[in-house]
Order: structure tokens, then C-alpha cells, then sequence
């Protein structure tokens, strides 16, 4: 299995920078953001320039039932984290 990042607040600016960076290195990231449409547009601009390992997933970190959902959807999904890049 690849390398699994986040990167919060990966929807725009230094976030999304990040983002492409790390799927370029092969890194399979999920990119969050607490606007859903922002974040699906933000993985759709990715996808569209190539770098198809990046997943959108809403997080507001101010919110705890947010992260609650978050956590366990990492665990469903990749059962771990490697890279984590707070914004």
C-alpha cells in the first residue's frame, strides 16, 4: 500500500500546492476541506492534471463530530497515516 497524507485545508492556496506535490511523489492523499463543493472542485483540478490518488473528505477542525467522522473514515479506508500537514 502507498503512502496515505492529509492535508487540511487542501482546497486552495499552500494546501493545494502541497496536495499536488504529494500525489506527484505517489503519495495518496486526502485532501479536506470544511466546504464540500470547494474540496470536490479542488480533487477535480487534481484529477484533471493527472494525479488521480487524491480523495476529498469534509473536516472542520473546530468541529469534533467532524473529526469523529474523519478519523473513522481513515481507519475504513487506509487503516493508517503516514503524512499529516495541517494548514
Amino acid at each position: 500500500m502507498s503512502r496515505i497524507g492529509v492535508v487540511t485545508c487542501g482546497n486552495k492556496g499552500v494546501g493545494f500546492e502541497i496536495c499536488r506535490q504529494l500525489a506527484a511523489d505517489k503519495v495518496t492523499v486526502v485532501l479536506t476541506a470544511r466546504d464540500q463543493k470547494r474540496g470536490v472542485d479542488a480533487v477535480a483540478k487534481l484529477h484533471s492534471s493527472g494525479l488521480p490518488d487524491v480523495v476529498f473528505h469534509q473536516l472542520d477542525v473546530t468541529d469534533p463530530a467532524s473529526i469523529t467522522s474523519f478519523a473513522n473514515f481513515i481507519d475504513a479506508r487506509f487503516g493508517k497515516l503516514d503524512i499529516l500537514v495541517i494548514i
